[in-house]
C-alpha cells in the first residue's frame, strides 16, 4: 500500500465524554466515563499470519502422500500417489484414540466465507493441509452468543488450547511449521490433517464464527543474515524473522530489542507451546524495562494462549520487548515484517466480539501520568474498548470487572425490543468511575468525571482504515463532557421497551434466562435518554451531604492507611483467618432536604403532582439497594436441599447379620459371606426418593412437585421414579470393591492422575469432595465424566467361590473362568444364587456328608465346623482394628544397596525379597551393624518410615474391645496410599496456607503441595518425623487418630467453599478460630469436628443346622443391562426448580428496584419535558413472594416486611404480588377560608383517616402494601410496617393501628377490593381495622409495627394495609370538627353576645309594635325602620356564628360567603339610614333649606337610592361568587388530591369586597365625625342660647355617644377588614373586632334610639326625629 512509504493515517475529528450510572443484577451501581472520538473513516483490523521464516523439507512435488483424514465416507483417503510408501496412522500416537473416528465433522477449506455454528454439543472441524508449500496457517475464532473453548493440533488429541478460563476474546491462532519444536506439549503443525475441537461452555446453544486462511511461510533467506548487534547487555538483539528459542526461570522477565529498519506491518508471536507467555513492548528510551503494572509499556499482550500483535511502525524504531512467564519453560518467540494480514470490518463483528477485537488498539493517559490500557478482554478492568454504538453501551460485553462473579457468567444480551445501530467512523471506550454494592453505605470511587475529561486517548497503530492508515496519535478530552438532556418522545421508546422485558421477565422460570432479561432491563437505563431524564429529575432535588455512623462491612481506609493491610473487610488475603464483620463507621451518606420548587414552576406542567412524585422518586432511588436479594437467601435455600439429598442417599453396604435387618432397606438376604444386605436398587432408590420429597422444605418441594409432603406416597415415589429411569449396565453383587451402575467422576481433563486426590465416584452432584489444590482455580475446564466409561456389559463374569486366586470381576475368556466350571458342585452355603460369593466347605466332598454337617459361618469364607449355636454366637470377627502398630523387618540392613546384584557385592549380604532391602544377616544386634539397624517396632505408627517397615491394624481381641475400642477416623482418608503419594498410616508434616492463588485466597504451594482440613502438606513424604517437621517454621505434625477421642478432639471452621472449582456446596476448613468462626456475618460457618469416628461392628458367626450340595456351579455374570434410576437427572431436575424458586426472588428484587424509579421518573420527565397525562394511578410492584404451606417464610420490602407462618397457608404455594401504595394519594384537602371570613377553617392532618362522621380520627404514617393472591387458600399472615422517627404515637394521636381500602361501590356485592389487572387504584376508603398491634425491630435496628391479620373474604384477590396513628377509645363516636375547642368556644361565645343583643332589639320591636297598634295616630317612623335592620342583622350574626362552628358551612362556600356579607350589608344599612336622617337634619333642616315641605319624601328615595347601590353590590358579589367557583383539573390522578380552591375571581370579588368594605367604613366614619360633630356643635349652640337648659341634654349625649361610637368604630372596621384580608388574623382578633366594630356600635344605635324614650328636636315637622 502507498502509505506504507509515507506518513499517513486516520483523521481523528472530535471527542466528547459522558457520564454514565447503572444498577446490575447483583445489586451493584457502577458508574461509567463513556469515551466517544469521532473518525473520518471505518474501522478495520488485521489478523495476522505471522510465521517466522523456514524451510520446510517434504513439499510435495511429484505426488500426495500427505494422511488426509476430513473425508467422513473415506477416511483416511487413499493415496493417489503410487509412489506413496508410508502408512496412515489409525490411531493417534501413543493412545488407542483413532484418527478418524465415528462423530461427525465438518470440513474447512481456505478462502471460503466465514462460518457461523450453533450447537450446544461439541463441535469438531477439520482441515486438509496444503503440502504444495511451505504453509502457515492463521485460525480465527470469536463468539457471537454464549462462550466456547477450543483446541487445535495435527492429531485428535494433545492439541493447543485456545482460552480455556476466560473465553472473552477475539481468537487468533497461528499454526506454524516452526512450532513443532521438541519441547512442545503439543505437535500443531502438520501437513496431513488439522483438527479442531469446539467445546460449549455456556448452557444452550451458542453461536460462534470460524474460518481459516494459510499462506506461504517465508523461507530462510539464501544468504545467512548477520546477526543484530545488542545495544543493551541486559538485552537480546532480535532479527526480523528469526525465531528466538530458550528457556526461563519463572516467574520472571527476559527482555529483548528489536530495531525496525523499514516501514512496515510487524507482526510479534508468541505461541504456547509449554506453559502460557505474556509481553509488553515499549518504545520508550526512559522505559526499557517495560513490566505489566510498574513501568506502563505501550503495548501488552495478556492473552490466555498464544499472543500476537500486528503493529504498523513507519519511523525506526527501537523496541524494548520483556516476555513474561510465571513458570519455567521453553519457548518460541519471533518478530517478522514479512507476515500475511486478514482485514475485517469492525462493524461487521457482532457487538461483543467487535468489543474484544478492539482491545489492544488505545490507552487512556491521565493527567497525573498514569495510564490505563486494555490489553485483553478479562484484563481490561478499569479501561474497556466498546464497540461502536450511536448509543453507546458499557454493560456489553459484560465488564471484566464482574468477571469473578457468578451472576454474570451465563449472560447474552441482545437489544431486542429498542434497537441501538452501529455508530460509524467512531471509536468507543468507557472507564469504571466508581461502584457502588447494595450491602455498602459507601461508593468506591476510582476517578472523577472531571480527572478523566482532561486525559489524553493514545492510538497505537494496531487499528486501520479502508485505506490500510493505521489509527494513531492523541487527542486530549479537552472537558468535553456531554451532559445528556431529556427528550421525552425518546423516552418514551426506552419505556415501551421496559414494559415489553418486564412482560416477559414476569413469566421466565429458567434462572439463566431470568437473568438476562434482568441485565437486559438494566441495560437500558444506561441508554442516553434515561440518563438524561434522570439527571433532569435529580437537578429537582435539594440534597445534602451528611456524615452518619452505619453499620457496615465497607472498608473504611483509604489507599495508603497501614490499618487497610490488617483488616479483613480491607484484605481478602485475611478472610481466611478472619471474617469482615459489620462495623460502626462514620461513612458520608446523601440525603434529600427539599424540592427544588422554583425550577419545578418553571419548568414542570403541574407543580403539586411533580413535587409530589419527585419526593418518591427520591425515596425510590435512597432505598433501592434494599430491594437487593442478599446471595445467603438463595445459597441457603439451595445449600438446604443439597444436604437434604445427600442425607437421603441410601448406603450401597447396608451391615447385616440376618435376613430381617434388610427388610426395611434392600427388601433382600442378608449375604452372610459380605455380610451386606444383597443390593435392590429399585427398593433402595424408591426410599431415597421418598425421603427427599418428605424432607425438602415446603416451598421446594411445591416448586419441584407442585404438592405438600403430606401428600408423598407410594404413586407419586412410583412417578418420580419412571419419570427418571435410564438404561444402564448393573452389578448387584459386592464381588468387587463396590457395586456397579451409572455414576459420575468429577475432575479436570489438564489434572495429572496423581496430582491431587483422585477423583471420586458419586451418583450427582451433590458428592462431597474433599478439598485438594486442584480446586483451588489452578486448573481449567472441570467437568463430570460418566462412570463406568467405555465398560462391556456382558463382558465381566465372578466365580462363587475361590478358585485359584481368581477373584473379583473377571473378563468372560479369562483362564479363571473355565477354573470355576471345572467345579461342578460343592459344599457350602449361597446367599443367593447368582450375585454373592459362597462359603465353600472343602474338607466335605460328598452330598450326604454335607446336607448333614452344621457350620458356623463367619464373614469372609471363614467358618467353623463341630460347635454348637451358642458357641458359634459367641464367635466373630470385628469390622475395624482397635488401633496401628509399625510392623516389618528386624535386622541389618544397607540401605544404599538399591538392588540384588549391588547386593551381592557385599560380604555377607543377602538380598530379601519380602522388603527388597538388601541385609546383613550376620549382623544379630545393633552393636554388631555397621549399617542401618532396623526394628519396625520400635517406632510409632506415624513415624514408621522405613522402607521395612509398615503400619498394620491391630486386630480387635473380642466383642467387648470391638465395640468399646475398635473403629476407624474419617482423617484415614488422608493416610490411605490410594489417595496420597505416602506410606498407609503415616504420619505429615502440616504448615499454614501460605500461597497465594487468583483472588487472593490463600491456598498451598501450587507445584509441589497437597490439601487437608489440617493443612498444606508436601505431595511427597520429605519429614518423616515429628522433630524434622517441627523444625521448619510453622510445621506441625500430623499423626492420624488411633481412637474415638483423638478422632473428635480435632476442632476446626468448616466453610462453604466459594472461589473454588469445586462441586457446589462442598465445605473446607479454614484458620479461623472459634471465635472468629462463629462471629462471621451471613456466614454458614460451623465450628465442629473436622472428622467423624465410625465405631466398629461386631459380626458374629451364623449357625447354619445344615450345609447345602451345591450343584451346577458356573461362572456367572458380573454385570448386566437393567433399567436404573438416574440420580443425576433428579438432582439436576431438583436443581432447576431451586434455580426457579431463585428466580422468584431476583424478579422481585428487579421489579422492587426498577418499577417505582420507572414509574415516577415517567411522571417527573413528561412534566417536565413537555409530555401530556402524565400523572398516571398505576402503584409499583416492589415484588412476588410464594408462601408455602407447612413453611415460615419473609418476604422484605424497603418500608416492611410480610411474615408467613407454617399454617399461613391453607394448601400449595400460591403467588403473592405485592406492590406499594403511597400514602401520597390519600393527601387530606383542608377547606379554604375566605378572604371576608373572619375565622379560619382548622387545616386537616396531611394524610387524615375519617370516620363515618368524616372527622380525621387518624394519620398515614407510612405507604400501604397491596396484595394481590389467591386469598380462599390463605388464612392469615403478619404484616410490618417501618415507622420513621418522625412519624411516631403523638399525644392527639397516641395508638398504632392499620388501615385498609374499602370499595365505596353499592353495586359491589362483596364489598371487597377492585381486581384490576393493571393494579390501578381504585376509589374506596380507609377503614381503621382496630388492629392488635406489636412492635418489632428488623435487622437494621429500625421500630416496626405489626399486626396478624386472618379471615379473609374467600372470593377477595387483593387486600391493602396501611399503618397509621389513631386517636384513643372509640374512634367511630368522634364527631367532625372544623375548628379546635378555644376557637369553637369564642365563636359561640360571640353567637351568644349577637343573641342577648339580638333580644333586645326584638323588645325594642315589640314596643314599637305595641306603639302603633295602642297609638294609632302614631306614624310610623324611620328610625322605626332602623330598630328592624339592626335586629335582622343581629340576629343573622348571632345564627352564623351558632351554625359556623359544627362545620356545617365547610363544604358550601357559597351559603358560607353569603352568610358573611349579607349581614354587612344590612349593617351598613342601618347605618346609611343614620346617616341619611343626620345629613338631611345638617343640609335641610338646620341650614333652613326651603324645600323642607317635601322632606320626608326626599329622605326615603335617599334611603332608597343608597340601599339600593348597597344591595346591587352584593348581588354583584355572590353572582361572580358562585358563577365562577374552581372546579380544578386534577392531572395527577390518584396519586394526590388536588384542595378545593378559590378562583381567581373569587378570590378577587372577595378582595374587591373586602376594600369596598373598608372604603365604605371610612366613608361611614368620615360622615359619622363630620355630621355628627355638626349636630353636636349645634345643639351645643341651642342649649348655650337657652341659658344651659336641660331640655336637650339627652338629645346632646346622644348624639355625642352615637358620634364617638360609630366614628371610632368604622375607622376600626376598616383596620379589621384590611388585616383579615391580610391573612394574618386570629380568632382572638376577631372577636375583640367584632365587638368593637359591630357589637359596641349597635348597642349605641339601640340604646340612643329606644322607643322608651321620646327625643326632640326643634325641627320644623316633627316627622324628623334624631
Amino acid at each position: 500500500m502507498s502509505c506504507i512509504f509515507v506518513k499517513c493515517e486516520f483523521n481523528i475529528k472530535s471527542s466528547s465524554i459522558k457520564q454514565k450510572t447503572a444498577g446490575v443484577i447483583d445489586g451493584t451501581t457502577i458508574n461509567f466515563g463513556y469515551i466517544d472520538i469521532e473518525l473520518d473513516d471505518d474501522l478495520y483490523r488485521y489478523d495476522p499470519l505471522g510465521c517466522p521464516n523456514y524451510n520446510c523439507t517434504a513439499l510435495v512435488e511429484n505426488g500426495d502422500c500427505t494422511c488426509d483424514y476430513t473425508d467422513m465416507n473415506e477416511c483416511p483417503k487413499p493415496f493417489k500417489n503410487a509412489n506413496c510408501v508410508n502408512q496412515c496412522a489409525e490411531f493417534a500416537p501413543n493412545s488407542s484414540v483413532p484418527m478418524c473416528g465415528t462423530d461427525p465433522w465438518t470440513t474447512l477449506t481456505v478462502g471460503q466465507e466465514q462460518h457461523i455454528f450453533t450447537s450446544n454439543k461439541e463441535i469438531l472441524f477439520r482441515y486438509k493441509a496444503n503440502p504444495k508449500i511451505c504453509e502457515g496457517i492463521v485460525i480465527i475464532a470469536y463468539p457471537i452468543d454464549g462462550y466456547f473453548r477450543g483446541t487445535f493440533g495435527s492429531h485428535p488429541i494433545n492439541q493447543r488450547e485456545m482460552p480455556s478460563a476466560y473465553y472473552q476474546t477475539y481468537n487468533v491462532f497461528n499454526l506454524c511449521p516452526s512450532d513443532n519444536l521438541p519441547f512442545s506439549n503439543y505437535l500443531s503443525w502438520t501437513a496431513d490433517t488439522i483438527y479442531i475441537t469446539i467445546t460449549p461452555m455456556s448452557e444452550g446453544n451458542i453461536t460462534f464464527s470460524l474460518r481459516i486462511h494459510s499462506g506461504q511461510v517465508p523461507p530462510l533467506p539464501s544468504t545467512p543474515i548477520t546477526p543484530c548487534t545488542p545495544t543493551l547487555s541486559t538485552h537480546i538483539c532480535l532479527d526480523d524473522g528469526v525465531p528466538y528459542v530458550s528457556a526461563i526461570e519463572g516467574p520472571a522477565y527476559q527482555y529483548f530489542t528489536f530495531q525496525t529498519t523499514k516501514p512496515a506491518y510487524y507482526i510479534l508471536r508468541a505461541p504456547r507451546l509449554a506453559q502460557d507467555l505474556n509481553l509488553v513492548i515499549s518504545d520508550d528510551s526512559d522505559n526499557k524495562k517495560p513490566t505489566f503494572y510498574t513501568h506502563k509499556p505501550k503495548y501488552e499482550l495478556g492473552e490466555e494462549s498464544d499472543d500476537s500483535l500486528l503493529v504498523y511502525i513507519d519511523q525506526p524504531t527501537l523496541l524494548y520487548i520483556g516476555l513474561y512467564c510465571n513458570y519455567k519453560t521453553n519457548y518460541s518467540f519471533s518478530i517478522t515484517s514479512q507476515g500475511q494480514y486478514y482485514s475485517t470490518k469492525i462493524s461487521t463483528l457482532p457487538v461483543n466480539a467487535g468489543s474484544y477485537a478492539l482491545t489492544k488498539s488505545a490507552r487512556l493517559k491521565l493527567p497525573d501520568g498514569s495510564i490505563l490500557t486494555c490489553p485483553s478482554w478479562y484484563l481490561c478492568i478499569s479501561l474497556t474498548s466498546q464497540y461502536p454504538l450511536e448509543d453507546g453501551n458499557p454493560l456489553w460485553p459484560v465488564p471484566p470487572y464482574f468477571q469473578h462473579s457468578a451472576n454474570y457468567e451465563s449472560i447474552t444480551y441482545e437489544d431486542v425490543f429498542l434497537p441501538n445501530p452501529m455508530k460509524p467512523k467512531s471509536y468507543q471506550m468507557a472507564v469504571i468511575l466508581s461502584s457502588k454494592v447494595s450491602t455498602s453505605p459507601t461508593t468506591s470511587i476510582f476517578y472523577s468525571i472531571d480527572v478523566i475529561s482532561k486525559s489524553t486517548v493514545e492510538f497505537i497503530s494496531t487499528l486501520f482504515n479502508s485505506k490500510g492508515e493505521p489509527l494513531r496519535g492523541s487527542i486530549t478530552l479537552n472537558n468535553n463532557v456531554d451532559l445528556t438532556t431529556c427528550n421525552y418522545t425518546d423516552f418514551q421508546l426506552i419505556l415501551k421497551a421496559m414494559e415489553k422485558t418486564q412482560a416477559i421477565l414476569f413469566n421466565v422460570t429458567d434462572l439463566n434466562s431470568l437473568n438476562n432479561w434482568r441485565y437486559r432491563l438494566e441495560a437500558l437505563t444506561i441508554r442516553d435518554n434515561w440518563i438524561g431524564c434522570s439527571n433532569q429529575a435529580s437537578s429537582l432535588l435539594n440534597t445534602v451531604n451528611v456524615l452518619k455512623n452505619v453499620s457496615t462491612t465497607y472498608c473504611p481506609y483509604g489507599i495508603d492507611d497501614k490499618a487497610k493491610g490488617i483488616d479483613p473487610c480491607c484484605n481478602s488475603s485475611l478472610s481466611f483467618f478472619q471474617c469482615c464483620v459489620p462495623k460502626v463507621s462514620l461513612v458520608s451518606t446523601v440525603e434529600f432536604v427539599s424540592t427544588q420548587d422554583d425550577k419545578i414552576e418553571n419548568q414542570c406542567s403541574s407543580f403539586e403532582c411533580t413535587q409530589s412524585v419527585l419526593s418518591e422518586y427520591y425515596k425510590s432511588l435512597s432505598t433501592t439497594d434494599e430491594c437487593t436479594v442478599p446471595d445467603y437467601i438463595t445459597r441457603n435455600l439451595k445449600l438446604s436441599a443439597v444436604e437434604t439429598v445427600r442425607a437421603c442417599k441410601v448406603p450401597t453396604r447396608i451391615p447385616c447379620d440376618r435376613d430381617d435387618d434388610c427388610k426395611n432397606t434392600t427388601g433382600t438376604k442378608c449375604d452372610l459371606y459380605s455380610r451386606f444386605c444383597i443390593p435392590n436398587f429399585e427398593n433402595t432408590d424408591k426410599i431415597y426418593i421418598e425421603c427427599v420429597l418428605k424432607n425438602l422444605s415446603p416451598s421446594v418441594l411445591y416448586a419441584f412437585a407442585q404438592i405438600s409432603s403430606s401428600s408423598v406416597n407410594d404413586s407419586l415415589v412410583q412417578w418420580f421414579y419412571n419419570q427418571n429411569i435410564q438404561d444402564d449396565c448393573v452389578s448387584e453383587t459386592f464381588i468387587d470393591t463396590d457395586i456397579l451402575r451409572n455414576a459420575m467422576f468429577y475432575t479436570s481433563p489438564s489434572i495429572k492422575f496423581d496430582r491431587c486426590y483422585p477423583p471420586r465416584v458419586c451418583l450427582d452432584s451433590s458428592c462431597v469432595l474433599e478439598h485438594d489444590i486442584c480446586y483451588d482455580q489452578y486448573y481449567t475446564v472441570f467437568q463430570e465424566y460418566d462412570f463406568p466409561q467405555d465398560f462391556v456389559c456382558s463382558a465381566y463374569g465372578f466365580c462363587q467361590i475361590e478358585t485359584s486366586n481368581c477373584y473379583g470381576a473377571i473378563l468372560i475368556n479369562d483362564p479363571c473362568s473355565q477354573l470355576c466350571n471345572d467345579t461342578i458342585s460343592y459344599c457350602g452355603h449361597c446367599s443367593s444364587e447368582n450375585q454373592t460369593y459362597c462359603h465353600q466347605v472343602s474338607t466335605i466332598t460328598d452330598e450326604t456328608n454335607c446336607k448333614s454337617t452344621s457350620a458356623c459361618l463367619l464373614p469372609n469364607g471363614e467358618y467353623q465346623l463341630g460347635i454348637e449355636k451358642e458357641e458359634c454366637e459367641a464367635l466373630g470377627q470385628c469390622s475395624d482394628g482397635c488401633g496401628y502398630e509399625c510392623v516389618g523387618y528386624e535386622g541389618c540392613v544397607i540401605e544404599n544397596s538399591p538392588n540384588p546384584t549391588d547386593c551381592l557385592t557385599h560380604t555377607g549380604a543377602i538380598w530379601n525379597s519380602q522388603y527388597d532391602v538388601c541385609t546383613l544377616i550376620s549382623a544379630t544386634s545393633p552393636s554388631t551393624c555397621a549399617f542401618t539397624w532396623i526394628n519396625c517396632s520400635n517406632h510409632s505408627p506415624d513415624e514408621c518410615y522405613s522402607t521395612t517397615c509398615s503400619v498394620s491394624t491391630i486386630p480387635c481381641a473380642n466383642k467387648d474391645s470391638c465395640v468399646n475400642s475398635g473403629g476407624t477416623c474419617s482423617d484415614q482418608f488422608f493416610f490411605s496410599r490410594e489417595n496420597t503419594l505416602y506410606p498407609d498410616g503415616v504420619g505429615k508434616c502440616v504448615r499454614g496456607h501460605l500461597a497465594y492463588r487468583v483472588g487472593s485466597i490463600p491456598s498451598c504451594i501450587y507445584s509441589s503441595e497437597n490439601d487437608s482440613p489440617m493443612g498444606c502438606f508436601s505431595s511427597y513424604p520429605v519429614y518423616t518425623n515429628k522433630s524434622s517437621c517441627e523444625s521448619i517454621g510453622g510445621g506441625k505434625w500430623w499423626a492420624p487418630a488411633i481412637n474415638k477421642t483423638q478422632c473428635l478432639s480435632k476442632m476446626g471452621c468448616k466453610t462453604l467453599e466459594t472461589n473454588s472449582d469445586n462441586l457446589p456446596f462442598n465445605f473446607r476448613f479454614n484458620e479461623m478460630d472459634e471465635q472468629h468462626c462463629m462471629g462471621c456475618y451471613q456466614s454458614n460457618n460451623e465450628w465442629t469436628q473436622m472428622f467423624s469416628w465410625s465405631t466398629a461392628r461386631w459380626i458374629p458367626g451364623i449357625f447354619i443346622e445344615n450345609l447345602d450340595w451345591i450343584e451346577n456351579n458356573s461362572f456367572k455374570a458380573y454385570s448386566h443391562p437393567k433399567k436404573t434410576f438416574n440420580y443425576r437427572s433428579f438432582y439436576n431436575n431438583l436443581m432447576n426448580s431451586l434455580d426457579t424458586l431463585a428466580a422468584d426472588y431476583l424478579r422481585s428484587e428487579t421489579f422492587c428496584r426498577m418499577e417505582r424509579i420507572q414509574s415516577n421518573l415517567n411522571s417527573i420527565s413528561c412534566s417536565c419535558s413537555g409530555g401530556s397525562e402524565c400523572f398516571t394511578e398505576s402503584i409499583p410492584l416492589v415484588g412476588q413472594t410464594k408462601p408455602c404451606f407447612g413453611e415460615s417464610s419473609t418476604f422484605n420490602f424497603d418500608y416492611g416486611e410480610i411474615m408467613f407462618q407454617s399454617e399461613s397457608i391453607k394448601q400449595g404455594c400460591p403467588i403473592l404480588l405485592i406492590s406499594q401504595y403511597s400514602k401520597e394519594i390519600f393527601t387530606s384537602a383542608a377547606p379554604e377560608s375566605l378572604p371576608s371570613n373572619f375565622v379560619s377553617y382548622q387545616v386537616p392532618e396531611k394524610y387524615g383517616v375519617l370516620n363515618d362522621k368524616d372527622a380525621i380520627v387518624g394519620v398515614l404514617i407510612g405507604d400501604g402494601i397491596y396484595i394481590k393472591a389467591q386469598f380462599s387458600i390463605i388464612s392469615k399472615f403478619t404484616v410490618c410496617s417501618i415507622i420513621p422517627e418522625s412519624q411516631r404515637a403523638t399525644s392527639k394521636f397516641p395508638v398504632y393501628d392499620f388501615a385498609t381500602l374499602i370499595n365505596t361501590d353499592k353495586d359491589d356485592k362483596d364489598n371487597d377490593l377492585s381486581d384490576d389487572d393493571d393494579y390501578n387504584i381504585f376509589d374506596g376508603e380507609l377503614v381503621i381495622l382496630d388492629a392488635v398491634v406489636f412492635n418489632k425491630t428488623n435487622s437494621d435496628g429500625n421500630l416496626m409495627i405489626c399486626s396478624n391479620f386472618s379471615n379473609f373474604n374467600p372470593k377477595s384477590s387483593v387486600q391493602a394495609f396501611f399503618p397509621i396513628i389513631r386517636v384513643d377509645g372509640n374512634w367511630n363516636d368522634v364527631s367532625k370538627q372544623v375548628f379546635d375547642k378555644s376557637t369553637r368556644g369564642l365563636l359561640f361565645t360571640l353567637a351568644t353576645i349577637y343573641l342577648l343583643v339580638g333580644l333586645w332589639a326584638i323588645f325594642q320591636l315589640g314596643v314599637i309594635v305595641v306603639k302603633q297598634f295602642n297609638l294609632p295616630k302614631v306614624n310610623f317612623q324611620l328610625v322605626n325602620g332602623l330598630t328592624l335592620i339592626v335586629t335582622i342583622f343581629i340576629l343573622m350574626r348571632s345564627l352564623y356564628f351558632f351554625i359556623l362552628p359544627n362545620g356545617h358551612l365547610a363544604g358550601n362556600p357559597t351559603s358560607d360567603y353569603v352568610l358573611v356579607i349579607l349581614p354587612t350589608f344590612i349593617y351598613f344599612t342601618a347605618f346609611t339610614v343614620i346617616i341619611v336622617l343626620w345629613y338631611v337634619i345638617v343640609f335641610l333642616v338646620l341650614k333652613k333649606n326651603r324645600s323642607a315641605e317635601s322632606l320626608s319624601r326626599r329622605v326615603s328615595k335617599l334611603v332608597l337610592y343608597v340601599n339600593i347601590v348597597i344591595y346591587l353590590l352584593f348581588i354583584a358579589c355572590c353572582l361572580v361568587f358562585t358563577k365562577t367557583q374552581s372546579n380544578p383539573t386534577n392531572d395527577c390522578g390518584s396519586r394526590i388530591i388536588i384542595p378545593a380552591k378559590s378562583s381567581i375571581p373569587q378570590k378577587a370579588i372577595s378582595i374587591t369586597y373586602a376594600v369596598i368594605q373598608a372604603i365604605i367604613s371610612v366613608l361611614l366614619g368620615a360622615a359619622f365625625v363630620y355630621l355628627g360633630s355638626s349636630l353636636f356643635f349645634v345643639m351645643h349652640k341651642t342649649r348655650k342660647a337657652l341659658g344651659g337648659s336641660s331640655i336637650n341634654s339627652s338629645h346632646y349625649n346622644r348624639i355625642f355617644l352615637l358620634t364617638l361610637i360609630c366614628s371610632i368604630g368604622f375607622i376600626l372596621h376598616c383596620v379589621f377588614i384590611l388585616v383579615l384580608v391580610s391573612g394574618h388574623s386570629s380568632i382572638a382578633f376577631s372577636f375583640v373586632g367584632l365587638i368593637i366594630t359591630e357589637i359596641v356600635p349597635t348597642l349605641t344605635i339601640l340604646y340612643c334610639y329606644d322607643p322608651f324614650k321620646k327625643i326632640e328636636t326643634k325641627s320644623k315637622s316633627s316627622e324628623i326625629s334624631m
